[in-house]
């Protein structure tokens, strides 16, 4: 029996987890929460989730761009695909620079977040 995708989320803002959580949940998605980049960097490591969707600003040591690259450089996390949430329109180009297979700029449809989370979310 193949297991249940995992999707990692790693936002500050207790409104965009619960919206990407039902979202996902909807669709048969497991969905792990925390809010900063350090917390998702630990997590992923622990799970090794089928795609994190990662914020850009967040409280902690560093942002969500450093944790991409951080996951990048661990071999055992390295393949889990990366997709930004950020406020920023600005950020794409840094966002995509740093490692991410894609972005979303808040606030984000729920239905182009599902397009998003199965085109990229890896199958294993």
């Amino acid at each position: 029996m193949e297991r249940q995708r995992t999707i990692l989320i790693a936002d500050d803002r207790p409104e965009i987890r619960t919206l990407v959580r039902l979202t996902l949940a909807s669709d048969g998605f497991a969905v792990a929460e925390c809010k900063s980049a350090p917390e998702a960097v630990k997590l992923a490591k622990q799970l090794l989730p089928h795609l994190i969707l990662m914020d850009i600003d967040m409280p902690g040591e560093y942002n969500g761009v450093t944790a991409i690259g951080m996951l990048a450089a661990d071999a055992s996390t390295s393949s889990i695909p990366v997709i930004m949430l950020t406020a920023s329109k600005d950020s794409a180009p840094n966002c995509l620079a740093s490692g991410a297979v894609a972005y979303m700029t808040k606030p984000f449809s729920p239905i182009d977040l599902l397009k998003h989370v199965q085109q990229f979310a890896r199958n294993s």
